[in-house]
C-alpha cells in the first residue's frame, strides 16, 4: 500500500474517533440534578434548625464576665507608703493591704493602716508608692472570683420569654471548648441605656429614631475557683427559654 491509499484510512479514522469521545460528558449530565437536590437539602436542615432554635433559645452573643469590684480606699489623708500586696493576691477582710503615712504636724502620727474591704482577689492596683492620697479614694479592687455571673445584654422583645431558674449554656471565647452550665439568677428591671453616659436615642427631637434596647439577664454559673475566669471576658450566651406553646 503506498502513502496515498493509507491518507483516506487515516481521515477516516478521525470522525471515529471524534464520535467515541463526544458521548462521555453526557454521562455525568446526571449529577447536576444530584447537586441541586443535596444543596436543596442542606439549606432545608439549615433552615430547620434555625427556626428551631429561634423558638427553643434566646441567644447572645453580647455577654461578659461580671464581678462587682469593690474599692480598696485610703482612710485619711497623707502619702502612700507602699504595699503589703501585688495585684493576684488572695486576700481576706480587715487583712492590711498597705500605709499611708500622713502629713507632717497633722493631728494623725502613726500610719494609717489599708485594710482589705472584702474577701476576694486583687484585681488591679493604681496607687503608687509616694503618690499624696485623700480620704475615701479608691487605689486598688477586690473581686471575689469564686463567684463570678456572667451579664447578657438580651433584646427586650425577647426579654418576655425569659425568667429565672432557666438553664443557660455559657461559652467563654478565652476558654472555648465544652460550655458552661448556668442559670438565670435575676433580669436587671432597666435598659443597659439607661446607666450610659451616652443615650441610645434622643426623645425630644423630631428626628426620634425607634432603637431596640437591650437589658441585662445576670446568670449564676455557681462556684467559679480557678475556673480561669476573670471579669470582663466576652462570652456568648443561650438561654433555654422555649417560645410560648411549646
Amino acid at each position: 500500500m503506498t502513502a496515498q491509499d493509507s491518507k483516506p484510512a487515516a481521515a477516516s479514522d478521525a470522525p471515529a474517533a471524534a464520535s467515541d469521545a463526544a458521548p462521555r460528558p453526557r454521562g455525568r449530565v446526571w449529577l447536576i440534578p444530584v447537586v441541586i437536590v443535596a444543596i436543596l437539602m442542606v439549606a432545608a436542615i439549615g433552615g430547620y434548625i434555625y427556626l428551631r432554635d429561634l423558638s427553643l433559645y434566646v441567644t447572645t452573643d453580647d455577654a461578659e464576665v461580671h464581678s462587682n469590684l469593690t474599692p480598696v480606699v485610703a482612710t485619711g489623708s497623707g502619702t502612700l507608703d507602699g504595699w503589703l500586696v501585688q495585684p493576684g493576691a488572695q486576700v481576706t477582710v480587715n487583712q492590711p493591704l498597705g500605709f499611708v503615712r500622713p502629713a507632717p504636724g497633722g493631728m494623725v502620727a502613726a500610719p494609717l493602716q489599708i485594710d482589705a474591704p472584702v474577701d476576694g482577689t486583687i484585681i488591679r492596683i493604681d496607687g503608687q508608692p509616694g503618690q499624696i492620697v485623700s480620704p475615701l479614694q479608691p487605689l486598688a479592687y477586690v473581686a471575689d472570683l469564686a463567684n463570678l455571673t456572667v451579664w447578657a445584654y438580651v433584646d427586650e422583645t425577647d426579654i418576655r420569654r425569659i425568667r429565672p431558674g432557666q438553664p443557660v449554656d455559657v461559652t467563654i471565647d478565652a476558654a472555648g471548648g465544652a460550655p458552661l452550665q448556668g442559670t438565670v439568677a435575676r433580669i436587671i428591671p432597666a435598659t443597659a441605656g439607661q446607666f450610659s453616659l451616652i443615650p441610645s436615642s434622643d426623645r425630644t427631637t423630631a428626628n426620634f429614631t425607634k432603637v431596640t434596647q437591650r437589658i441585662v439577664v445576670e446568670v449564676a454559673l455557681g462556684d467559679t475557683t480557678n475556673t480561669g475566669l476573670y471579669p470582663g471576658m466576652s462570652a456568648s450566651v443561650r438561654i433555654h427559654a422555649p417560645s410560648s406553646g411549646q
